[in-house]
This record gives C-alpha cells, structure tokens and sequence, in this order.
C-alpha cells in the first residue's frame, strides 16, 4: 500500500510540474526564440560548412585504390545468402574488390570517367 501511495505522489509531482512551466508562458517564449536562434546562426551554417565540403573540396569521383591482397581483408568464411555469395549486399564493383582483385571490366563504370564538371 505504501508503495502505491508513493507512486501517486510521484505521479502527482510531475504533473504539477508540468503544470507549473505551462503557466509561465514567458520562459517557454524564451526557449523557443532561443533555439530559433541555434538553428538560425549555428544549423544552418553548419549545414552550408558541410555542402560545401562535399561537394567543392572533397574530389567527387576519387580514383580507387590498387589492390593489394592483404590477408586480412576480404575474407570470406560464409557465402553471402544473396546473389553468388561473393559480393557484399551493397557492392560496386567499381570501388569493392572481391578477394580475387577487382572485377574484370570494372575500370568503365569510374563515375567520373563520362561526365565533366
């Protein structure tokens, strides 16, 4: 029974908590022009900061790197349940080298290699 009762006087403290920061309609005001003012002057910078990273300092379409067979990358102790069992789920073969090297004939699908910017 004591166990009741201090869950309902728990309880009953929260709502008058609540209650009470409802009542002061000045300081939720305050709040919210403040976090106006974070998206405003730090979101959206940031989010131009990193616009611009990606796509007028990162390369846009890098060269892949030679394969080297390292003994401990690509292994392959089960098959993939999907396709031949070989290739990730997400696999390109442009940039992901099977543990035999790159596919034959994947030098073609370089993104960059068509299309100038």
């Amino acid at each position: 029974m004591a166990l009741r009762l201090n869950k309902l006087n728990f309880v009953l403290q929260v709502c008058r908590r609540f209650s009470a920061k409802a009542a002061e309609g000045h300081a939720s005001h305050e709040s919210a022009s403040t976090w106006r003012n974070a998206f405003i002057f730090l979101g959206l910078p940031a989010v131009a900061a990193v616009y611009y990273n990606a796509y007028y300092v990162l390369p846009q379409h890098p060269e892949r790197p030679e394969f080297v067979p390292y003994p401990h990358l690509r292994l392959r102790n089960r098959k993939y349940p999907w396709g031949d069992g070989n290739k990730t789920l997400f696999h390109n073969p442009y940039y992901n080298a099977l543990p035999e090297g790159y596919e034959e004939g994947s030098e073609e699908l370089h993104p960059g290699k068509h299309h100038h910017h």
